[in-house]
Parts: structure tokens; sequence; C-alpha cells
């Protein structure tokens, strides 16, 4: 009974993969492991303190272009967008890397609101089948939103394409130095521990240890996420969350 309850309690989309691909093993060990990591995940995430935008801006005013739109799944929600623009704006990088494209919402507005920068984003290939992943040891979540994904479909046609470098790679294997030069980062790739942990470690290293980096989805549902930017706190990185967000953020100097 307490196994099935686990089972039922911690059955995620990682679980969903073990499942769809017929391992019937790694399905009930990532469903028990989902369950014993959202028992203590409220702890963890309540750990990371908070910072207001507005204390991240200081004396800054940045002026941003938001384009409010109804809520399709898959896309940060407006307020969410409004302090990524805002941080983006005031900083002013000359190259950003964004890791997980998806529709483009956010890298299209990205463009927009840096007139002169280059977006580089990267997503996995149209192509990618989850039963013939080859990075077996790199889980993934969110595999409806990557089936149902139309790489670039917001910014494609728009003027502010030129300006947007496509990649198109597993980030697990990819080599980060096809992004050029970026020293603004906004990770929202899949969001378990291995990937955010490969994602974060290769874009510090890509920066040189001097940049911005801004985690979405650092919350209760996705715990990998909470537990890697934990790790670089223990560090002694100053990560927190911007509140009313779940977007964790950090400016290493």
């Amino acid at each position: 009974m307490k196994q099935l309850i686990k089972v039922l309690l911690g059955f995620n989309a990682i679980s969903l993969i073990y499942l769809i691909c017929l391992k019937p093993k790694q399905f009930l060990r990532a469903c028990s492991s989902a369950f014993t990591a959202s028992r203590s995940m409220t702890p963890k995430l309540n750990a990371i303190p908070e910072v207001s935008l507005g204390h991240i801006l200081g004396d800054r005013r940045p002026t941003i272009r938001l384009i409010v739109r109804r809520y399709e799944n898959g896309i940060l929600p407006s307020e969410h967008t409004m302090a990524l623009l805002s941080i983006l704006v005031a900083e002013a990088p000359s190259e950003v890397l964004e890791i997980g494209t998806y529709m483009g919402h956010t890298t299209r507005q990205m463009a927009e609101n840096l007139e002169t920068g280059i977006i580089h984003t990267v997503d996995l290939p149209q192509s990618f089948s989850v039963e013939r992943d080859p990075e077996q040891n790199f889980p993934k979540e969110d595999v409806d939103l990557i089936a149902r994904r139309v790489v670039g479909r917001e910014f494609n046609g728009h003027p502010c394409a030129s300006r947007i470098k496509q990649h198109f790679a597993d980030t697990a294997s990819w080599d980060f130095h096809e992004a050029g030069q970026p020293t603004f980062f906004f990770i929202d790739g899949t969001h378990t521990y291995e990937y955010c942990k490969n994602d974060s470690e290769k874009c510090f290293e890509l920066c040189g240890g001097r940049g911005v980096f801004l985690w979405h989805d650092c919350n209760e549902t996705h715990p990998g996420a909470v537990r890697f930017i934990s790790e670089w706190r223990r560090q002694g990185k100053d990560i927190k969350r911007i509140a009313s967000t779940s977007i964790a953020y950090w400016k290493s100097t």
C-alpha cells in the first residue's frame, strides 16, 4: 500500500518517460524519488530568500515593451516576463543565451526589447523523440510540451528574427561556445537536476564567471531546479527568488 501511494503521489513527467519506454523498475524508482523530494521541497524552497524586482533594479528605470497575450501552456506569465525584461534592459548585454526556446514568445520579447543585442536560443531538434533519446542519463521533463512545440513560431518572419540565432541541440552534449560570448543567461529548458546543473555550469564557464543568471520555475513543482540552486547557494553564490515570480536571480561579478 505504501508503495502504491508513492507511485500515485510521485507520478510526474520523468516517470512518465520510463512508463512510455516500458521500463517498470525505473518508473517505480522515479515515482518514489519524486514523492520523497516533494515532501521536503517546501523547506528547501523557503531557504532560498526572496528579493524584490525594485531592489534588483535599484536606481535604474528601464522602459520595456511587454506583449500581453492570452496564456498558453509553456510560456511565461506576464508578471514573470516583466521581471525578466526589466532586468535584461537594465543590464543591456550585447549577447544573450536562452536555454529552452519553445514557441519563441520570450525569445521575441527579449529581442524586441534589446534592440541591438543578439539573442542565442537553443532547443531540442524538432525531430527529437523520447523513445530514441540518446541522452538517457539526462532525464527530461514536460514531455507533452516537447511533443507539441513549434520552435520559433512567435519570432519567425518578424524583423527581430535577424538578431535571433536559433540553435538546435541537446544541451547535455552541445558545445556552448556556439553561442558566442553571452553575459546574460535565461535558463528555462528541462528543469531536472541534471539539466539545471549541466546548463548552469556550462553557462558559468562560457562567461568566465561574470554574468547575469535567471532560472525559471524555481518552485515546488520543480524539485530538480530547487535542489541545484540550493547547491549553488551553499557554494557561496547569492541566488535569490524574485518576489511574486518563480524566477531565481543571480549576478556574478
